[in-house]
């Protein structure tokens, strides 16, 4: 089957026309959503992949990612986990397109982590779908890593972790980062990492909870004990060993997680898991969201 697809982030558009899980045309452009007016989401589409309407008149379109958000071409209602490919399939949300075709808004997922917890996600749905995985647990890794259970190929429940935005935000706008220099000492993510295991109170030490260990990262570089140049890297192992934490307290301790992410992402998580004996499997993102569209696109047609 062939298919239209935008992917449409915060920062970027990307189109593609797919055939069976094979790109056979692409154009991407700076013209994310957070760049975009209400209005205008139509004419960029348009601008980039019209000639793939014209040539291909009878090609579903999907569209996918945070196009379906507040700030989209149309708000598209979260579907409800669990949710699967036929649960996502059918809460598609059309959108005119021009002289009567219609494109297609993938919805997202919306649950609740814990009680009276919230949680969403739009774009990862399609990956984690894309993965084949049928009963197991995903990180999808960003800036706002995501961690899915995945039960008879369904997507049940997820928790999303603020790691990425907090780094950033540390590093680059908070006095706890201030006294980091470069080039970096990498020893500094396993020093973090080290911090982040004492505090997760399974070896019988006390918590003293994450924003105490941030202030105390600091006060290491200024009182000399620490080198300013483990600062960066020791921040970064801090919240990724904070997040793990958070994720098998609530998932449990699987014997093995799959991960969704470039290569020089994922390495963190392989090297991070697999100092706590959790073996790792690695997906290509790119690769999973092709699957996943398939998946979806195939299914609506069949509805």
């Amino acid at each position: 089957m062939r298919f239209i697809v935008a992917d449409w982030g915060t920062t970027r558009f990307r189109g593609y026309l797919i055939e069976n899980e094979t790109i056979l045309d692409q154009v991407s452009s700076e013209e994310g959503v957070s760049a975009l007016q209400k209005g205008e989401h139509r004419g960029v589409f348009l601008k980039h992949c019209g000639r793939w309407l014209e040539a291909e008149p009878n090609a579903p379109v999907l569209l996918v990612g945070m196009v379906g958000s507040r700030e989209g071409w149309v708000e598209a209602p979260y579907a409800t986990c669990p949710a699967g490919v036929a649960e996502i399939a059918k809460a598609l949300i059309p959108v005119e397109i021009g002289n009567g075709r219609k494109g297609h808004i993938i919805p997202g997922l919306f649950c609740e982590p814990a009680p009276g917890a919230a949680d969403v996600m739009r774009g990862e749905e399609t990956l984690v779908l894309g993965t084949g995985i049928e009963n197991g647990v995903v990180c999808s890794a960003g800036t706002h890593p995501k961690w899915i259970l995945v039960r008879e190929g369904r997507i049940e429940r997820f928790a999303t972790y603020m790691t990425g935005e907090m780094y950033a935000l540390m590093l680059e706008h908070s006095m706890i980062g201030r006294p980091a220099t470069e080039p970096a000492d990498q020893k500094g993510f396993d020093m973090g990492l080290d911090a982040a295991q004492r505090n997760s109170g399974t070896d019988g030490a006390a918590r003293v909870g994450l924003l105490h260990l941030l202030f105390c990262a600091r006060a290491a570089v200024v009182s000399g004990r620490m080198a300013s140049n483990l600062l960066a890297p020791y921040l970064s192992g801090l919240l990724t060993g904070d997040e793990i934490n958070g994720a098998l307290a609530q998932f449990g301790r699987p014997s093995s997680v799959t991960i969704l992410a470039d290569h020089a992402r994922a390495d963190l998580y392989v090297h991070a898991l697999a100092r706590l004996g959790i073996k790792t499997e690695l997906k290509v993102p790119q690769q999973a969201l092709l699957a996943g569209l398939t998946r979806i696109v195939r299914e609506h047609s069949q509805s």
